[in-house]
This record gives structure tokens, sequence and C-alpha cells, in this order.
């Protein structure tokens, strides 16, 4: 025996199977024997005599415990996801070096809160000026020949000065590192580390080393002084936090031993590039924690120089950027995933498909992809509010995703249209029985807050040849097929049986 609310809702989806003459599906919950949830799916189909009178209704039950539960888990990653693209679009702001936007022809088009308070000047005020406004009149020229290089491709650290608005000089060591979008550079970042302090600290430690060993033992970057033979001659206290290794264990190891060997090639190179054109250098690079592992780090050398000009030692500040690199990593995924359904987006889809059909071309073989639009969906937004339409797209986007796996690849265009390359179709008929697929997958209403609400769909496939065809010119199609049955009745659409 069912509770009441329980058995008129059964009641009602028999009913509506019944009346309606085609198969309904609908979900529900129970509690196993051992107490556990379990989450069921069910298929009503009406059956009917030689008279056409429909005499009783099957129902099918599916086990879909794992769906739900890996859906929960989606929801919850997804969370976490936004949480984190939050924190990371603080992360330019908070950025401790100054970072300046720039166009492909120099022209300032932005910067974060640290490069307002370093050039002492309204960024607003700048827009639209050459970014050497900013830079002392006497490393113009180097700040130019600095942006030639990277217009051709090369980006090298460069130590300029930069000219606030008051009239002061800031010693800086700036660095160009391209914007890339859909694989091309359209603008530059324009890194500036202030030097400042590290070239005071080193000169303190020119006049004393008393001096020096004092502060560096209240910086928390790690401060590393070697020789040309790359011997230790002073490791700061912070190298135990950092490293995981107290400085005096540090100072009686092989040169640069806690570096991942992949990196150590190119640490000894700058190294040594560093010491014969008497330039700075920073690269990022693997250390090995003694506790923690491998993590990412950020080294930034300097030679010094005695008074004849011959080389005394290298200062090396090493700071640990891990975090930063995580959100870097986090950076990457946003660009090719869309924020609220978790689903690629149009970037990937076009980079992915079109891997595809090249691979397709070699095998002389067709590509298939499916387009799908919600029906009225402003109607749900007007009725139920955005935050509903929201929920309604993230539940269209968890059952796209419950695909995958029988390899369907789907995306987010933008707004409420999909697509999904459907990788296993290659005819017609392959691509027409796919769709069908697709449809189960996404039939049956929809439960937003307390409320079931009827969500429908249109969806248009198109299967063409590899050869002289385009991911867009495929998708123009599908597209077509799919707002020509936007004209259909929904009895009028042809749909295969399973």
């Amino acid at each position: 025996m069912h509770d009441k609310p329980v058995a008129d809702a059964l009641i009602r989806y028999y009913e509506m199977a019944r009346s309606s003459g085609t198969s309904i599906f609908y979900e529900d919950s129970y509690r196993a024997p051992n107490g556990e949830r379990r989450y069921s799916k069910s298929r009503l189909t009406p059956m009917y005599d030689d008279t056409g009178k429909c005499s009783h209704v099957v129902s099918v039950v599916n086990d879909v415990t794992q769906e739900k539960l890996a859906k929960h888990a989606r929801e919850e990653a997804l969370k976490r996801l936004e949480e984190s693209n939050a924190k990371y679009r603080s992360l330019f702001e908070s950025n401790g070096d100054a970072v300046l936007t720039l166009t492909l022809q120099g022209k300032l088009n932005g910067g974060n809160q640290r490069a307002r308070l370093l050039v002492k000047w309204p960024l607003s005020e700048l827009a639209g000026a050459d970014f050497s406004v900013l830079i002392e009149a006497e490393d113009v020229g180097r700040a130019q020949l600095m942006f030639e290089e990277a217009i051709d491709g090369i980006y090298n650290d460069h130590r300029l000065h930069l000219t606030s608005k008051e009239g002061d000089t800031i010693a800086c060591v700036m660095k160009l590192i391209p914007i890339i979008v859909q694989h091309e550079v359209t603008g530059f970042y324009l890194m500036a580390k202030d030097m400042t302090e590290l070239d005071l600290l080193v000169s303190k430690y020119l006049e004393s080393e008393r001096n020096f060993r004092v502060m560096a033992e209240n910086v928390y970057d790690v401060i590393v002084l070697m020789n040309r033979q790359k011997q230790y001659l002073y490791v700061s206290p912070s190298s135990t936090e950092i490293f995981g290794i107290p400085p005096e264990e540090v100072e009686s190891q092989q040169p640069f031993f806690n570096v991942h060997p992949e990196d150590l090639p190119h640490v000894d190179e700058q190294f040594q590039l560093a010491v014969q054109e008497a330039r700075p250098y920073s690269l990022q690079l693997r250390i090995d924690h003694q506790h923690r592992g491998w993590i990412w780090t950020e080294m930034n050398g300097t030679p010094v120089y005695d008074q004849e000009g011959a080389f005394s030692h290298m200062v090396m500040i090493v700071r640990d950027i891990s975090v930063q690199k995580k959100h870097e990593q986090q950076l990457e995924y946003y660009a090719f995933h869309d924020v609220l359904t978790g689903l690629p987006n149009r970037r990937y889809f076009q980079e992915y498909s079109s891997a595809k059909l090249a691979e397709r071309a070699q095998e002389e073989s067709s590509i298939a992809l499916a387009v799908l639009d919600l029906d009225d969906f402003k109607k749900i937004n007007d009725k139920y509010g955005h935050e509903a339409g929201d929920k309604v797209l993230k539940l269209f986007a968890q059952r796209l995703s419950s695909l995958e796996r029988a390899e369907f690849m789907p995306a987010r265009m933008g707004g409420d249209e999909f697509v999904v390359l459907l990788e296993s179709a290659k005819t017609p008929y392959e691509a027409k029985r796919a769709v069908e697929q697709i449809h189960r997958a996404l039939a049956g209403d929809w439960e937003i807050g307390e409320e079931w609400v009827a969500v429908d769909f249109s969806i248009g496939f198109a299967v063409a040849s590899a050869s002289g065809e385009t991911v867009s010119s495929i998708f123009k199609q599908a597209d077509k097929a799919m707002y020509k049955q936007k004209g259909l009745e929904q009895s009028d659409i042809e749909i295969l049986q399973p």
C-alpha cells in the first residue's frame, strides 16, 4: 500500500499513459530494506486489444540510483567550480605584480589594482595611450624593442624603469605575455615586477652582509645566494616553509638538488645566460617540498658584480606559486566550458568537432551532429523566473551529459541552444537512431521547485561527408532542420521505436 499522495501521483501517471496513447516516463525514489535511498525511472506503455481499447498498462522500472548519485556529484562539482571561478576573477586584481593590458598596437586598455598603485595614475586617463608614456625616457627605446620582440613571438624579461604620474622612477622587471583567443594573439599582458625592494636588498648586502641577513630573515620568499660554481653561499630561514628543509641542510646539498629533472636544464641555462649577459631572469619551475611533494615556484635571479665588473654571486628569490598555478588550470577549464551548465562551450565544440571532421576526412567517412533548442523557453522565464530558467538549462544539460558514455559529445552554444556531436553515427540511419536516443533521454516532465513543468524542445540533425564540409556548414544544415521541425505538430515528428 502507498501513502495517498504517492498513490494519487501513480494513478495520474497511469491515466496520462492511457489517455495519451503513448509511453510516458516518471521518476521515483524509495527506501531499500537496508535503509539505503534508491531511485528509479519508470516507463508506462498502454496496451490495446483487438478493438483498439486500452486493456492494460505495462510498467517497466529501471534502477537509476547511480545516475542520480552522479547527477548530485556533478551539481556539487559545478558549485565548487563556480566558487573557484569567483575566486579566480579576483586573482587578476589581487596579483602582487602590476599587470597592464595592451592592444596589438601597444595601446593601454586596462590594468589591475597593483598597476594603478604603482604608476599612481587612473588608468582611465591612459586608455588609448601608447604604453611607452609610462616608461622612463632613457628606456623607451628598449621598451619598444621588447614590444617588437613580443610581436615576433619572443617573450623575454627586460629591466626597465616605469615613471609614475608624480615623476617617481620605479625599477622593474617587465615581460610581455600574449593574450590568446581562439589560437590568435589579440593583445598582451605587460607584467611589471617592482624590483625596488630587491635592488635595495642587494645594495644592502654589498654594503654589509650582516644587514642583508637581518632583512633576509624577515622575508617570506626564499632568498638564495649562489656563486659561479653554484655553491650555496646563503639560504634564508623561509626555506623551512617553502622547501620544507632548514637553510643549513640546503647549503650542504648539490646545486639545485630539489629542482624537477625536467626543469633543471632550463634553470642551468638561465643562470649561465644571466651571468654572461649581466641581466636578470625569471622562470617558473617545480621544487620538491619535503612534505608536499612537487610544488610550483617562481624564481627571480639577479647577477651581482664587484667593483672590477667580475661576477660575484647570484641573488635568487624563490616564491611559492602553487595557488596561482591551480587557478591558471581552472581558468583554462573555464575557457572551454560553460559556467552555468558545466558542458563544453562553443569554443571547445568547434575545436573538438573540427578535429573529428579532419579524422573522418582521412577515413573518407561522414560526420553527424544534432542541434537542440528549448521551445518557448522565454515563457518559462516569464512564468517561473530566471532562476527556474537556469535550473531548466542545468537539468537539460545534465540529461545530455548522461549520454556521453554512449559516444555523444554535447555542448552549450549559448542561450537555450545546444549541440550534440553524434560520434558513433556515420550514416543518416545511424544519426536518426541517435536522435531518437536523445529524445528518450530528455523526455518527460521536469521538476522545478515543487512543480512539474512540461519542457518541450526541437531537434534537427545533419549528416555530411567530411569532404568539402566544415563544422559551420554542417551546423547550419542541422539548425535548418531543427527550425523546420518547429513548424510541425508533436504527432508529426517521426521517432524510431527502440
